[in-house]
């Protein structure tokens, strides 16, 4: 075997805990490397270590490709290996009008958990001055201090989770950006500067995208998508997301919690509700039947372990603990 002059010669340990460690690093950790082992980006140190036949667990990249240029509404395909991952699922946080108390909790608690991965599933972002309702006229230029309120965000949950693998899936709020410039703007749409990943500099901060409906298909049994429908009950909304995909999943865009269960002769199946995040006193609707929170999906190949931790006046308890 041939080794770059630039890497660390097989009988090295730096070699072998270089192979061990590398491949679930963090984009930040792969930074790291390719600047000590001279490569002028991240990009060529992975394809330096492909050259040595050493790989990464998921390469993000060809896959979210394929989902880009899918017509079909292809999910993100992640396989997990038979150890325990825990994954985080977080929505609807609709910055800037994202509930501060009740997403710094959760902040807390993620970061003393450590998650493998964490699902931004859906409305990051409200992009409220190019919605179709009435609009207070005070906020209407404030779109970059919005943009900014997520990357704050974003910029916070890389250096809390350094090691987490984080992924943005569109919700119907983000496909706002998409539908106005292809109407209001159509001649600005093709611009790359004007995309999702360009606005919240999704790279910078590790996370992978994923366009809306496409959803992520976890082990080929479990889907994580934002969803399109929203029932007036809690669980009606699961309900109508397993009528129309089968199988298991988690959906966002009620801001509820719930959960509906089916066993058939083929097995059980579980479609669950994923809470909110955002204020419950929005200025645009009176009272809504909403609830925030958030979920944690245990894998261990095949099998997984649901969690729904609902928020209550600003608390919740895990473990045997209370977070307020």
């Amino acid at each position: 075997m041939t080794v770059n002059r630039k890497l660390p010669l097989p009988d090295n340990p730096e070699w072998s805990e270089l192979v061990r460690e590398y491949p679930t690093a963090s984009f930040e950790q792969l930074d790291i490397w390719a600047k000590q082992y001279g490569y002028s980006n991240r990009h060529h140190f992975v394809g330096g270590m492909k050259k040595q036949g050493i790989h990464r667990t998921i390469t993000y990249g060809e896959r979210i490709e394929r989902v880009k240029k899918s017509n079909n509404n292809a999910p993100l395909v992640i396989t997990t290996p038979k150890e325990f991952k825990t994954m985080a699922v977080i929505n609807d946080t609709q910055n800037p009008f994202q509930d501060e108390r009740a997403l710094a909790l959760v902040e807390k608690f993620l970061f003393e958990l450590q998650p493998d991965y964490l699902f931004y599933n859906g409305d990051t972002n409200d992009f409220y001055q190019i919605s179709k309702f009435d609009k207070d006229p005070a906020r209407i230029k404030d779109l970059q201090s919005d943009v900014d309120n997520t990357k704050a965000m974003f910029r916070r949950h890389r250096k809390g989770l350094p090691n987490t693998r984080t992924i943005l899936i569109d919700g119907n709020h983000e496909d706002r950006w998409q539908m106005f410039l292809w109407t209001k703007a159509p001649e600005l749409s093709s611009l790359t500067c004007l995309t999702v990943d360009a606005l919240f500099s999704l790279e910078e901060y590790g996370n992978a995208h994923v366009a809306y409906e496409s959803g992520v298909k976890i082990n080929g049994i479990f889907l994580i998508t934002h969803g399109d429908f929203t029932s007036i009950h809690s669980s009606y909304t699961a309900k109508r997301m397993f009528e129309k995909h089968g199988g298991c999943g988690i959906c966002a865009h009620s801001h509820r919690g719930g959960s509906f269960f089916k066993r058939d002769r083929f097995g059980i199946w579980g479609w669950w509700e994923g809470f909110c995040l955002c204020s419950l006193y929005p200025d645009w609707i009176k009272n809504p039947n909403w609830v925030q929170g958030f979920s944690l999906i245990h894998f261990r190949g095949k099998r997984f372990w649901m969690e729904q931790i609902p928020i209550v006046d600003h608390a919740f308890i895990y473990g045997g603990r209370i977070y307020e």
